[in-house]
C-alpha cells in the first residue's frame, strides 16, 4: 500500500472528478460543402453554472486557417451547413438561428413559443425543418401558449387515458413532437391553420406538417429520424400511439410539405425502422431496421432501396449497424458499428458488399469529407474525445492544454471463458503508475450495452482508476458487439450467464499480479444496478456493493415503469403471464441473504426504473441492519447530469469504495 501511496502522491496532477468534469466534448461533427471547415458542438460542464456550456467550433480541414470559436453564448448547438456553404443553422436558446460563415450579426429564424430543436436544410436550400413540442389540436402558436398558460394556472392534478402516462424524466402532459417547415428566408412565428399558406405579401412562417395525436419523430436515441428528400420532400419516423407503451414498431413516413396524408414506407416491416437517410442524388433511400416487434435489442441491419425499382438491399454486419452518412457521389455509404469494445467504420456499396475502411478504431459520431474519407470523433477508456481526420491525424486539441499533466492509467484487455465456453471480454484499466491495487469491478446497463473504447462522463473508468484502483469492466452475455446470439442470451436470464461471467472475470482479474485480492468492490447502474442487487443476494465476496437506479423488485418495477416492451421481451410477457421468471430473477426474493456494505443511489425523476426500486433496496437493508446509505437525487432521472450532482455522485460513490477496500488516504 505504501507504493500505491507515493505513486498518487508522486504524480504530476490527479485526474479528479472535477478534471473530468472539465474535459471538453466535441460531438455532432458536420463538414461544410466544400470540405474545407468541420463544425462541432464543444461542450463542458460548468460547476458555476450548474449546466453544460455549449458552443460552435469550425475546425480548418487544411493547414490555411485556425481553429475557431464560432459562437461565443454558451447555449449553442445542433449546427447545420446551409446547402451554398454560406451559413450555418444553429440551435440558440430553444431558437433556430442563422450565422453568416464570414461573420455580422446572426439572424433569429424561429420564435414559436414552444421552442425550436434539430434544424435541419432542405437540399436546395430554400426550407427548414424543426421539431417543436406542441398541443395536438392547436392551429397556431397563439393556440399553444393559450394551452400552456392555462396548464400552468390549472389543478396540478392529472387525468391520464392511455400510455404513455409519464416517459423517461417527464409526465407527458397533452403535449406531442411535431415536424414542423418555413421557409429559411424567415418568419418562424406559428404554423397556419388551413393549408398553411402565408397571406399575401406576409413573411412566410411555420407550418405543423404532422398536426396530429402522435410524435413525430418518435422518441429514438438513433441519431435524426426524419430528412428532407431531393425533391423537398420529408421522411420522418412515427409510431402508432395507440401502442406506444409496449411496441417497438415505428414506420419512415413521406410527408408532403405542403400538406396530404403521410405515406407508410415501411408498412411491411413489423420491428422499428429509423435513421432515414436519402442519398445525394434523390435515387436510394438507406434505414437501420429491425424485424421484430417488441424487441428493442433485436438487430438493427442496414436496408438500401433504389426508390426507382423499389428494390430493397439488405446489409447485415453481424453486429448492429449504427450511423449512415452517404457518400456525396450517392455511389456508397459508411455506416458505423461495434465490434468486441470498440466501433468501426465499415464501408458499404449500393449492392449490399462492404468492407472495413480501417482497422484503427473511430466513433459513431463521424462525417465524409469530398473524396469519401471520414472525420470522425475519436476518444478512448484513458484518451479524452478529440476530432481527428483518419487520413490526416488529429483536426482538434480541445484537451491537450488540460491532459498534457495527467495520468490516466493504462488499459489492456482481458478474455475469460464463460459458462457455456463463450469468449468474454474485459477491459482491465491500471491506476497511474501501474501498481498494484485493488479490484473494484464495474458492471454496465442495457443490459444489451457494451464498455466501449471510449470516454465516459458518468461511469468513467479512468476516474475510478485514478483513485488507485484496478478497475475490472466486463462485457457478458447480453453485450452488443459480439453477435445477435451472444446478445440474445441475456434475454430470460437476468442473473444467470451474465452473473456468472462477471465472476468468472472477477476471479481471473483477481489472480493478476497487480491486484491486491480481497478488497474488491463492485458498481453498476441499470441493469448493472440490478445485477449489483443480484450480487448482493447470491454471494458475500465484496467488500462493498454500489446500486445505481438497479431494479430490485421485477414485478413492482413492472408495473410503475413506462416502455413496458422492454420487460415484457426480457422475462417472456407481462407478470400475469409469466410470474415464475419474474419471482426467480427478483433480486428481491433473496433480500433475507444481504450482508455486504451498499450504497444506493437513485432519481426521483427516473421513470425508467422509478424511485421505489432504489428506496425498497434501501429499505431491505437497513431493516436487516446491514451498513448502507442511500445518495438520493430529487432533481435527477435515469442519469445523473448536472454538473454539481456529478461532483456529488463521484465523491459519494468514491468514497465509499475507499471506506471499504481499505484503501490507504
Amino acid at each position: 500500500m505504501l507504493t500505491l501511496l507515493l505513486a498518487v502522491l508522486l504524480a504530476a496532477r490527479p485526474f479528479t472528478p472535477e478534471e473530468l468534469l472539465q474535459t471538453h466534448r466535441p460531438d455532432d461533427l458536420q463538414i461544410s460543402p466544400d470540405g474545407k471547415w468541420a463544425s462541432v458542438t464543444v461542450r463542458q460542464k460548468s460547476l458555476e453554472e450548474n449546466r453544460d456550456q455549449k458552443d460552435i467550433w469550425l475546425l480548418p480541414l487544411d493547414a490555411k486557417a485556425t481553429a475557431r470559436q464560432f459562437t461565443r453564448n454558451g447555449k449553442s448547438e445542433h449546427a447545420r451547413w446551409s446547402p451554398d456553404g454560406k451559413e450555418l443553422l444553429v440551435v440558440r436558446d430553444g431558437q433556430l438561428w442563422i450565422y453568416g460563415l464570414t461573420g455580422g450579426d446572426a439572424r433569429q429564424l424561429t420564435t414559436i413559443s414552444s421552442g425550436a430543436d434539430g434544424g435541419i436544410y432542405s437540399p436546395d436550400g430554400r426550407w427548414v425543418a424543426f421539431t417543436s413540442e406542441v398541443f395536438p389540436g392547436c392551429k397556431d402558436d397563439a393556440c399553444n401558449k393559450q394551452r400552456a398558460d392555462d396548464h400552468g394556472k390549472a389543478s396540478k392534478g392529472r387525468i391520464i387515458d392511455h400510455l404513455f402516462a409519464r416517459h423517461w424524466t417527464e409526465w407527458k402532459e397533452g403535449k406531442r413532437t411535431h415536424l414542423f417547415v418555413q421557409s429559411a428566408s424567415g418568419g418562424g412565428g406559428a404554423g397556419l391553420a388551413g393549408d398553411g399558406r402565408s397571406p399575401q405579401g406576409a413573411a412566410p412562417v411555420a407550418r405543423d406538417v404532422t398536426p396530429f395525436d402522435s410524435d413525430w419523430p418518435s422518441f429514438g436515441f438513433g441519431g435524426e429520424d426524419y430528412a428532407f428528400t431531393l425533391a423537398g420532400e420529408l421522411i420522418v419516423h412515427s409510431k402508432a400511439a395507440a401502442h406506444e407503451a409496449w411496441s417497438t414498431n415505428g414506420d419512415l413516413f413521406l410527408i408532403d410539405r405542403d400538406g396530404g396524408p403521410p405515406k407508410n414506407l415501411t408498412a411491411g416491416n413489423t420491428g422499428d425502422d429509423a435513421q432515414p437517410r436519402p442519398s445525394p442524388d434523390g435515387r436510394y433511400l438507406a434505414w437501420n431496421a429491425q424485424a421484430r416487434d417488441g424487441y428493442e435489442s433485436d438487430q438493427w441491419k442496414l436496408k438500401i432501396e433504389d426508390r426507382k425499382s423499389g428494390k430493397i438491399t439488405v446489409v447485415d454486419f453481424g453486429d448492429d449497424s449504427g450511423s449512415i452518412v452517404w457518400r456525396r457521389d450517392s455511389k456508397g455509404l459508411v455506416v458505423s458499428l461495434t465490434h468486441e469494445a470498440r466501433v468501426y467504420l465499415e464501408a458499404v456499396s449500393l449492392d449490399g458488399k462492404h468492407h472495413r475502411l480501417s482497422e484503427t478504431p473511430a466513433g459513431d459520431d463521424f462525417a465524409l469529407l469530398p473524396d469519401g474519407s471520414p472525420v470522425a470523433v475519436v476518444a478512448g477508456i484513458v484518451h479524452p474525445p478529440e476530432v481527428v481526420a483518419l487520413k490526416g491525424g488529429p483536426l482538434s486539441h480541445f484537451n491537450e492544454a488540460q491532459f498534457k499533466d495527467l495520468d490516466l492509467g493504462s488499459a489492456q484487455e482481458l478474455w475469460t471463458e464463460g459458462k457455456d465456453g463463450a469468449k468474454i471480454h474485459s477491459w482491465i484499466v491500471r491506476p497511474p503508475g501501474d501498481v498494484k491495487a485493488p479490484l473494484l469491478v464495474l458492471v454496465h446497463g442495457g443490459p444489451q450495452g457494451s464498455w466501449e473504447d471510449g470516454w465516459h462522463m458518468r461511469w468513467n473508468l479512468a476516474a475510478f482508476a485514478a483513485r488507485g484502483y484496478t478497475v475490472l469492466a466486463t462485457d457478458f452475455h447480453g453485450s452488443t458487439g459480439y453477435g445477435q446470439k451472444f446478445k440474445e442470451q441475456i434475454s430470460g436470464d437476468w442473473g444467470g450467464l451474465a452473473y456468472d461471467d462477471v465472476l468468472r472475470a472477477t476471479d481471473a482479474a483477481e489472480k493478476l499480479p497487480f491486484v491486491e485480492p480481497g478488497h474488491t468492490c463492485a458498481a453498476g447502474a441499470s441493469y448493472g444496478g440490478y445485477l449489483i442487487d443480484w450480487i448482493a443476494g447470491h454471494t458475500d465476496r465484496f467488500r462493498c456493493l454500489v446500486t445505481h437506479d438497479g431494479v430490485y423488485d421485477l414485478v413492482a418495477e413492472y408495473g410503475s415503469t413506462e416502455e413496458l416492451w422492454f420487460p415484457e421481451w426480457e422475462f417472456r410477457g407481462p407478470p400475469w403471464k409469466n410470474p415464475e421468471l419474474y419471482a426467480k430473477f427478483s433480486p428481491s426474493n433473496y433480500a433475507q441473504n444481504f450482508k455486504t456494505p451498499t450504497l444506493v443511489v437513485q432519481g426521483e425523476l427516473d421513470f425508467r426504473v422509478p424511485v421505489e426500486q432504489g428506496l425498497g433496496m434501501f429499505t431491505a437493508l437497513q431493516r436487516q441492519g446491514v451498513e448502507s446509505r442511500l445518495l438520493y437525487f430529487p432533481d435527477e432521472g435515469h442519469w445523473v447530469l448536472k454538473p454539481k450532482n456529478s461532483q456529488l455522485w463521484y465523491h459519494t460513490v468514491l468514497d465509499w469504495i475507499d471506506a471499504h477496500a481499505k484503501f490507504v488516504k
